[in-house]
């Protein structure tokens, strides 16, 4: 890796497109179990490696690439869910507070996030509430649920993606990011 570093750092762009393929993927990958959003994660992937490129003469300094790229990686996806929540019209906290991963779980309570999901899903329309159920809570696959419902198991999957977006931004919008993102990644 170091010396695909060093020759990015020259202008190498074949050492570039070589670590944007290594990484896409992966980058690709989290900003969509985050976002559910193909669009937002493609833009997410962009943003990071025109990150890369604008740093590239630090990047031979940069100890661990893999983290200082999952770092930028991170960032960018936090700026994408503001936007997300700021787009589906939920007020934003005021400021984000750092909050460090040990204390999350002591910070709130199952309760209190049980109470705000419920809120959340109540917002849904009444497709996205039956598909997000029979999905989410029920267990059941894209195809059984377009059954039941009638539906194309394409409609279900756009309707489970909307769903997704919308509680995942209502969640943003009433934890501080750092527990929002948290509470995501290890319920949704």
């Amino acid at each position: 890796m170091r010396e695909l570093l060093l020759r990015i750092a020259e202008g190498d762009q074949q050492a570039y497109a070589a670590v944007f393929h290594l990484y896409r993927e992966k980058i690709y990958s989290l900003a969509f179990h985050i976002t559910s959003s193909v669009s937002a994660s493609e833009e997410i992937v962009q943003d990071t490696f025109l990150k890369v490129w604008q740093q590239q003469q630090t990047l031979p300094g940069i100890q661990d690439f893999d983290s200082w790229l999952f770092i930028v990686a991170r960032n960018h996806i936090y700026t994408t869910l503001k936007k997300m929540a700021r787009d589906a019209t939920f007020p934003l906290p005021e400021e984000y507070e750092a909050a460090d991963i040990t204390t999350v779980e002591t910070e709130m309570d199952e309760k209190e996030f049980r109470s705000v999901l419920a809120e959340a899903l109540e917002r849904l329309s009444p497709q996205q509430k039956e598909v997000y159920h029979l999905l989410k809570e029920v267990g059941m696959t894209r195809e059984a649920a377009a059954a039941q419902l009638g539906l194309s198991p394409e409609t279900v999957k756009v309707h489970l993606a909307r769903a997704m977006r919308s509680v995942r931004a209502y969640i943003v919008a009433r934890f501080p990011l750092s527990i929002a993102l948290f509470i995501l990644w290890r319920y949704l």
